[in-house]
């Protein structure tokens, strides 16, 4: 059955046209590998997860008012919490219980810089590029990651 003004030939041309294949952006194909790739990444870890009780409210996850303050993040899991503070000059934090360990900064990209944490758990990191991240902690054969957070 043809419609009024359509030739067959200009349906299926029409239609022919509707079911071609849309070049996508090799940004958006990247980034998608990227995601899935990671997706099971954590599965053998202990994720360490972004404490927002009302204990934290205000200044212990975001100290300051102003657009260059430091803010700070605190995460735990059962056997670890790691504390940590951004600013323009860096990223510190501290490991509980303190202890020695390897520190990685990861971000959608992949990992970004790794650092010895001391004794007394510290440890220090460049600044983080924009947009998503999360660290990594090894301490000996045990291996944490926290959430993901959007700087």
């Amino acid at each position: 059955m043809n419609s009024p003004g359509w030739s067959d030939s200009e349906l299926l041309s029409e239609l022919s046209k509707a079911l071609e294949e849309q070049r996508v952006d090799e940004n958006v194909i990247r980034a998608a590998q990227a995601a899935f790739t990671w997706r099971t990444v954590d599965a053998e870890l202990e994720v360490l997860s972004l404490c927002t009780g009302p204990e934290l409210a205000g200044a212990a996850q975001v100290r300051g008012t102003g657009p260059d303050s430091p803010r700070t993040f605190t995460f735990r899991g059962e056997r670890l919490s790691v504390e940590w503070e951004i600013d323009d000059s860096g990223l510190m934090g501290q490991l509980t219980p303190p202890g020695p360990g390897l520190v990685t900064l990861i971000t959608s990209a992949g990992p970004q810089a790794t650092a010895e944490a001391d004794e007394v758990g510290f440890f220090t990191l460049p600044p983080p590029p924009s947009g998503p991240m999360r660290l990594d902690c090894r301490l000996g054969t045990d291996h944490f990651v926290t959430e993901w957070v959007t700087m």
